[in-house]
């Protein structure tokens, strides 16, 4: 997998500065997947990064951020070049070959979504070969495809859409090059209640995953990290993802 690098590194605090014994963890992250990892106001924000925030606090670990498209995140954390991933990351079989997750801490339902002023009501999926569909390369979706509706003849995996982020997938769908996009319904509140973008459900996909924190494989902190989830408890990390997305 390619890693284009889009932000440049920064570096971010976890525990006071003079801790000289804090190890530095790398962190890949795509920050385009509200709620979960975004930019807002020119900060990095978002669920994943309060809850590894919390845990470096709680932990004594400082962090360095690194910024990639979705499918070079996924690789640097593949390769080793990080310790740790997040942005919105589901878990795959195919993935927990190339790098350890963490216990699940969100599930999300998926959604295709299209401009309000387009009205694309997708009743039938019959409808959906009718339209063009896009999302970042290296998503889940695709999986989903090619799995499911490929073999069943109800959408082409080489009419699919490919895009480096999110950020480019809203820019074509806005600008009519593209009709229909796949994100989870996270996202889609986000957009629609904090971003006020004008954008509406055509199509709800009868399909729900997890995500988790992808971590280098044998990754010493992955057992401390999922205690660190058992601790926050799934009403505090709710609690997130709605300040988030509102």
């Amino acid at each position: 997998m390619s890693i284009c690098v889009l932000v440049t590194l920064f570096s971010m605090g976890c525990s006071k500065s003079d801790n000289k014994s804090s190890k530095i963890l790398q962190v890949a992250i795509s920050p385009s997947i509200p709620p979960f990892t975004y930019e807002e106001n020119g900060k990095t924000v978002g669920v994943d990064l309060e809850i590894f925030k919390g845990f470096c606090e709680s932990r004594g670990y400082t962090y360095q951020l690194k910024a990639y498209d979705f499918q070079g995140m996924l690789g640097a954390v593949a390769s080793g070049q990080a310790d740790v991933a997040f942005s919105g990351i589901s878990i795959t079989p195919k993935r927990m070959e190339v790098m350890d997750f963490s216990n699940p801490y969100v599930q999300n339902a998926w959604d295709l979504i299209s401009l309000t002023k387009r009205n694309i009501r997708i009743t039938e999926l019959s409808q959906i070969k009718n339209y063009s569909i896009g999302f970042p390369s290296g998503a889940v979706f695709m999986g989903y495809i090619e799995n499911e509706w490929a073999p069943k003849g109800i959408y082409p995996v080489n009419k699919i859409k490919l895009y480096p982020s999110m950020s480019e997938v809203l820019t074509d769908l806005n600008n009519g090059n593209l009709d229909l996009a796949f994100v989870d319904n996270s996202m889609l509140l986000t957009y629609v209640n904090k971003m006020k973008m004008p954008l509406a459900t055509s199509y709800e996909i009868p399909y729900a995953d997890q995500l988790g924190f992808a971590f280098v494989k044998g990754s010493p902190i992955r057992e401390d990290f999922n205690k660190y989830l058992t601790e926050l408890g799934p009403d505090k990390i709710k609690a997130m993802e709605e300040k988030w997305s509102k």
